[in-house]
């Protein structure tokens, strides 16, 4: 009997190995993909049409193929049954109460994402390196229609199907806690940024909550009002402020979202405790996912890339 027993424990251990490993495999693919894409067409661009530098910079074009090309791998990959599972309404109707407090909590996210980034400039700047210049890329704004479509609407479409739909989804049937905390993880590391990928990753849990529970149509809405109103939107609307003006009256509206944020989720612990008590996971199984071959491979190259782009002090 406990030679059957082991026997079965290591058939399930292989088995959410396995899908461990499709799904790490699938989202590197995807970001490989969009990576290579990117930077080929921006390449041909400035070879063959003429594109200097800094319209490159700017241009949302390169983006917005090299996620095509993404999508389409991902139709490849997936199946009709795997498309109802990333569409999935989720188990809770949204209210508008809910939707307005998830935004909060998002806001709350960037303020704990800038203190850590904070905290990250002062570690770097022991090693005369400073991570500003990753800062600056973090918060840049749209210059073009094509940056604005890529970064408001078409990338936080794709980051989603990729994110909240494959990875979450796949990873859900091994446990929900894992769906959230892997996925925004995956998340966070392939934004290959110091300062991006702390606050992707917090962002993420959220994302990841709202699409297991009330699917992901809603949060693409939250990912597309982060992107979109708190990004671009705000940036243009005060444009005819000076800047320190404008700086100010963006930090305010994001700082009082954020406390707000924080009030709410110190006052849902209660809740919180609950839905962690119903979604209980076995220690072993966020060990097997962090101690991955693969996924150790991966966060050490994106370590590497993104120590490339850090600056002298």
């Amino acid at each position: 009997m406990n030679l059957f027993k082991r026997k079965q424990q290591l058939n399930e251990y292989q088995k959410v190995q396995r899908k461990i490993n499709r799904t790490i495999g699938s989202t590197l693919i995807y970001f490989l993909i969009f990576q290579v894409g990117a930077l080929a067409i921006m390449m041909s661009l400035k070879k063959y049409a003429g594109f200097s530098s800094s319209t490159l910079h700017q241009s949302g074009l390169p983006y917005l193929a090299a996620i095509t090309a993404g999508f389409l791998f991902i139709i490849l990959i997936s199946t009709k049954k795997d498309w109802q599972l990333y569409l999935h309404a989720g188990q809770s109707k949204m209210k508008l109460k809910t939707f307005v407090e998830l935004l909060l909590v998002l806001m709350a996210g960037q303020i704990i994402a800038s203190l850590l980034g904070q905290l990250l400039e002062l570690f770097f700047n022991l090693f005369g390196l400073s991570v500003l210049q990753q800062l600056e890329t973090a918060t840049q704004h749209s210059q073009s229609w094509s940056m604005f479509l890529y970064a408001a609407l078409f990338g936080p479409l794709m980051e989603e199907l990729v994110f909240r739909g494959v990875a979450l989804r796949r990873f859900s049937q091994i446990n929900s806690r894992l769906a959230i905390i892997a996925s925004a993880y995956l998340f966070g590391l392939y934004h290959t940024n110091f300062v991006q990928s702390p606050f992707a990753f917090l962002i993420g849990l959220v994302l990841g909550y709202t699409a297991l529970t009330y699917g992901i149509f809603w949060s693409l809405a939250l990912h597309v009002f982060n992107n979109f109103i708190l990004g671009d939107l705000m940036y243009f609307g005060l444009r005819s402020f000076s800047t320190a003006i404008a700086s100010e009256i963006s930090g305010t509206i994001l700082l009082l979202g954020g406390l707000g944020g924080l009030i709410i989720l110190w006052h849902s612990r209660p809740q919180i405790r609950k839905w962690l008590w119903l979604h209980q996971m076995p220690k072993s199984t966020l060990k097997n996912f962090f101690t991955n071959k693969l996924l150790i491979v991966v966060t050490l190259a994106v370590i590497v890339l993104a120590s490339l782009s850090l600056n002298p002090a």
